[in-house]
């Protein structure tokens, strides 16, 4: 009998592409022997991969804005919405009596938004936080919070059996996991790639939501960490970096167990040895989506460093996230003169572009274990990167940078692209790298291995 896995996932595999969907798609394709399910909370349309043959079933819930739905019995949403206070508070939720009133009868998040109940409840918890600040806002903000948690309540019983329910984070996807494996058996894996409430926290320092409702927001976000921790078999993280903050945030936290994320060296491979790089220019380049979390404004401002010195060219290789902060960067772009210099390509083969480029930059504000850093040094391609995350894990000192230093980026590609050698040296050393440390089958095996345990 086939071992059958569901995996949980928020606005990523396999409607959105991005480092996650990535490291995904590699787990299904590389454990044959594994009936794979995917249950994706998405507000896209549409797959963006071919699913591999061992993927059985595949349920898209679609968000999207919600509409107000009355005619909800008020007892029956009052003592579910009552279960669901802890939220505001940063406790973890009792997910035992919610699923258990949420069995009771059929109902939509819909409704639960448009019942007296949470109205009544935004009410009252903006008197008690929030008077003389504008309703208005705060009520968008609620409503746009508790749509996507009555809608997690609405799922579960969309998500098909399985003996392991595995979640790629530690929220609203984690929250759905916690109410499956209870509503239907089996194990459940939490899986972090990025810190779900640290970068929550930094979505709201870079947001119009007014400073005054943060305080809200990230008790909610830590309710449902919390809540995913707590009714957690085991949870992953893709670095050692990710468990010194989990412990603080879940003192209690059952198991931390630390896979390194892994990539295919067989496809990240260096360039044919015939494909000459002699060029007019050197090519810098950044394999990332354009959201501010990236920093790709560090990545313009550190150009204009390295044009003084070197003839160059720069891409970011990466599908736009945030079309403001896009617009952003292309502004800065033309402040700065480099609209001849910085090339913004869209999606594209990332393979292809590992194999044009001489350094890879990551200015990242925050990060896990990048992808994006594993496939270049499998290409030979050195890199320069913000010691965020478990990026000094993978880099050494002399290859890191401080967050927001366009400067210090540049002084590091700069010497790479002075010192031939070094460079040279750099790719060859992050190629073995990777080989001995980060590659894909040593991930499939520790999670073959997880697997088994849990059955």
């Amino acid at each position: 009998m086939h071992l059958n896995v569901t995996l949980i996932s928020e606005g990523s595999y396999p409607t959105g592409k991005g480092g996650v969907s990535e490291w995904c798609h590699s787990l299904i394709s590389g454990m044959n022997d594994v009936r794979f399910n995917v249950f994706s909370m998405s507000s896209e349309n549409g797959l963006r991969y071919k699913l591999p043959s061992n993927v059985e079933k595949v349920v898209v819930e679609h968000l999207h804005s919600p509409d107000f739905k009355h005619g909800i019995d008020e007892k029956f949403a009052g003592e579910l919405i009552g279960e669901l206070k802890p939220a505001l508070s940063g406790t973890p939720l009792e997910c035992e009596e919610i699923l258990r009133l949420s069995k009771r009868r059929e109902f939509t998040a819909e409704e639960l938004l448009g019942s007296d109940v949470n109205w009544n409840n935004a009410i009252a918890y903006y008197k008690n936080n929030f008077d003389g600040k504008a309703f208005a806002p705060f009520y968008v903000f609620w409503t746009s919070l508790f749509y996507l948690l009555y809608k997690t309540l609405e799922s579960v019983g969309k998500v098909p059996d399985s003996d392991i329910y595995h979640t790629l984070n530690a929220g609203y996807a984690g929250l759905l996991g916690c109410l499956s494996k209870l509503d239907k058996g089996g194990s459940l894996i939490v899986t972090e790639h990025g810190l779900y409430l640290k970068e929550r926290s930094f979505e709201l320092s870079d947001s119009g939501i007014p400073t005054w409702l943060h305080g809200m927001y990230e008790k909610f976000f830590e309710s449902l960490v919390r809540t995913s921790y707590k009714y957690s078999n085991t949870v992953t993280s893709v670095c050692r970096d990710h468990t010194r903050f989990q412990r603080e945030i879940e003192p209690n936290l059952n198991e931390i167990k630390v896979i390194y994320n892994g990539i295919d060296t067989e496809k990240f491979h260096p360039p044919n040895p015939s494909t000459s790089k002699d060029r007019e220019y050197f090519n810098i380049g950044t394999v990332t989506r354009i959201t501010p979390i990236k920093d790709i404004l560090t990545f313009i401002r550190s150009a204009k460093h390295i044009l003084k010195k070197h003839r160059a060219k720069f891409y970011v290789v990466g599908e736009v996230e945030d079309e403001e902060y896009f617009d952003e960067c292309k502004k800065l772009r033309k402040e700065l003169g480099l609209e001849s210099h910085v090339k913004f390509t869209g999606f594209q083969d990332s393979l292809e572009w590992y194999q044009k480029l001489d350094v890879f930059a990551l200015p990242s504000l925050s990060e896990g274990l990048p992808l994006t850093i594993l496939e270049s040094l499998s290409c030979r391609v050195p890199c320069i990167a913000t010691g965020v995350g478990g990026v000094p894990e993978i880099l050494g000192e002399k290859f890191l940078v401080d967050k927001w230093d366009p400067e210090g980026v540049a002084k590091k590609v700069s010497w790479l692209l002075d010192n031939p050698e070094e460079r040279i040296k750099a790719g060859v050393e992050g190629r073995k790298l990777v080989e001995s440390k980060f590659s894909l089958q040593r991930m499939i095996r520790e999670y073959s291995e997880l697997y088994e345990e849990m059955i």
